[in-house]
């Protein structure tokens, strides 16, 4: 980050400039704040390109991993938690199940699913024959294991219970009454039947319940729990049974794939892949001279890139989106639940819901993003069908004002900023993280329209944190975070247990209620295989969350991604079928990259 008291005259004027836009279009943001939805129209961009020439097999493609902070470098699907340890997971790991555009699991890939919701039980088999990327085997026994990994008690992940409790006799395995998951039959080394408790719709959802990664036995089984989050096998030498395996690396940095030669589906077609971490800010600059294939491209620069010349850009609805939540208590480790504090100081529905109302997020998704981004009305994203249409949460500073007048929070001492109820001083610590050039100018502008409506609002450590130590503060419940700044991915699932759930790890914010349990239960319950059960309940807990304001989001996104123009075909659909525009099915129209 660039320091230097100079640089504070630019940020604060454009923060100063935000917020008199907002004040000054007050009529105009009323009015456009009653509609069902957001604001601004998202730009229209193709998910497909396919060009004309002969196709070049072999050769090397180079991948731009876009992050202003080095790779924390986790590469095992059942460990790492990280977008970025997903990029590089993506060329060596492989599906076991395949997705369809209604993003439901189908069977073209290398595993087969069967789900029979009136027995409660998934039948899924292996292919005979297969083999990791190390030449060892790869039968049912390691899908078995990766669930008894993941259900084991010193577990360090994060994805217990999501993927696995709901199966017999996970919980007693998890807990250490047994040695097994009783709901795992072994049929045969291809075939394993899994048996459900309740089984949920999410069950035949691409990243719902069903478990659909898989890691080597003969591997993990011989790591010890507390050690396996820092074992070679996790950082250093990953196996797995995707088209490509790692040949080498600059830890954090750098990545060099080769071909895997017991790959499933047959020969990959490149000879080595290469993916590199650039910054955002260096990152157009790379694609225009040519030094990468492909990239995913901040929106915050799509003005400066949109018409490049080297390269196209494809989009599509992001299932990522940007959202602030305020922080409730901790993660209690012994009984695997959040713990609410019913003292925390952003325990009061008012203080949150004013805060909500005291921003402007379709200005800020107009004025920085350029259509690439709109504000938020719902903690669903639009990707889904799921979201129901609810009027957002409206920027009304005066409105927020009265909240808190009516709520008990006043400027008692004559400071301009007011006390809590209590009368005592009211400081709120508010964490974002560094990363694109406008990441100081929309801190200091939440701050800013707080503070207009009389709270005390600081940065967490005085500016924006570094990626992996801001997650690093959030996860272990940093004392210094009353409320936080983020963004998630929802996967093709859009069930919010996973992320809010009283029992998920993910959900950091720690909040937790019986009514919000209820609700989140009723999304998941049998009841809601019947669609027009499931819409109802998704819609009941989105107006749930309006009011009680746990969190908000901030603005839904279009993922756009950079294609240097020497790439015959790619494509960024819902979809991950084994096509043309998958990474072991990569072709070339001429030797060079365009510039």
């Amino acid at each position: 980050m660039k320091k230097g008291w100079k640089l504070a005259v630019p940020l604060l004027a454009s923060v100063t400039l935000l917020a008199s836009c907002g004040n000054n279009g007050n009529n105009s943001n009323k009015s456009s704040s009653n509609k069902a939805s957001t604001t601004n129209e998202m730009v229209k961009v193709k998910d497909t390109i396919e060009r004309k020439g002969k196709e070049i097999k072999g050769g090397t493609l180079k991948y731009a991993i876009v992050s202003d902070s080095p790779i924390k470098g986790i590469l095992c699907p059942s460990l790492y938690q990280d977008g970025t340890d997903a990029d590089v997971l993506q060329f060596m790991e492989g599906e076991l199940f395949t997705k369809g555009d209604d993003l439901h699991w189908t069977n073209d890939g290398f595993a087969k699913q069967y789900i029979d919701p009136e027995t409660k039980t998934v039948k899924v088999t292996f292919p005979k024959d297969a083999k990791w990327s190390d030449g060892k085997p790869m039968t049912i026994d390691d899908y078995i294991f990766t669930h008894e990994f993941i259900a084991n008690k010193d577990y360090p992940g994060v994805r217990y219970p999501s993927y696995v409790g709901a199966i017999e006799g996970a919980e007693e395995y998890h807990q250490g009454k047994s040695d097994h998951i009783s709901g795992i039959e072994k049929v045969d080394d291809q075939t394993v039947i899994l048996h459900y408790k309740e089984m949920t719709p999410s069950i035949k959802i691409a990243g719902g319940s069903l478990l659909g990664q898989c890691i080597p036995k003969h591997i993990f089984e011989k790591i010890p729990m507390d050690k396996v989050m820092e074992s070679d096998a996790a950082r250093k030498n990953p196996v797995g049974f995707g088209p490509y395996k790692l040949e080498s690396m600059i830890p954090g940095e750098s990545f060099t794939f080769v071909r895997n030669e017991y790959y499933y589906a047959g020969k990959p077609t490149l000879n080595k892949v290469i993916a590199e971490v650039v910054s955002s800010k260096n990152i157009v600059s790379e694609m225009e001279n040519g030094n990468y294939d492909i990239a995913g491209m901040p929106s915050d620069k799509f003005d400066s890139y949109q018409n490049a010349k080297a390269f196209d850009i494809l989009g599509t609805k992001s299932q990522a989106w940007n959202y602030i939540a305020f922080k409730f208590g901790k993660w209690d480790k012994d009984k695997g639940e959040v713990a609410p504090d019913p003292d925390a100081k952003m325990n009061n529905k008012s203080l949150r819901q004013a805060m909500a109302m005291a921003v402007d997020n379709d200005l800020i998704a107009a004025k920085f993003y350029k259509g690439t981004r709109t504000g938020g009305n719902s903690l669903i994203p639009p990707f889904f069908a799921e979201n129901n249409g609810q009027e957002p949460i409206k920027f009304d500073p005066e409105g927020a004002k009265k909240l808190l007048d009516q709520a008990g929070y006043k400027d008692k001492d004559g400071d301009g900023f007011r006390e809590d109820p209590n009368g005592k001083k009211l400081v709120i610590h508010y964490a974002t993280m560094a990363g694109g050039e406008n990441d100081q100018t929309l801190s200091l502008a939440y701050i800013k329209w707080w503070n207009e409506i009389g709270l005390d609002v600081k940065l967490t450590s005085g500016r924006p944190i570094e990626l992996n130590s801001f997650y690093d503060k959030v996860e272990h419940d940093d004392k210094d975070i009353d409320l936080y700044a983020a963004a998630w991915g929802s996967g093709n699932d859009p069930d919010p247990t996973g992320f809010w759930g009283r029992r998920s790890q993910f959900n950091m914010s720690r909040y937790a209620s019986e009514e919000n349990d209820r609700l989140l239960a009723d999304i998941s319950s049998q009841a809601s295989f019947d669609d027009k059960h499931r819409m109802e309940a998704f819609d009941k807990w989105q107006r749930f969350t309006k009011d009680e304001c746990y969190a908000f989001p901030t603005a839904y996104k279009i993922s756009l991604t950079a294609v240097n123009k020497r790439i015959k075909y790619f494509d960024v659909k819902k979809d991950n079928y084994p096509d043309k525009g998958s990474w072991e099915n990569i072709t070339f129209v001429q030797k060079d990259r365009v510039k």
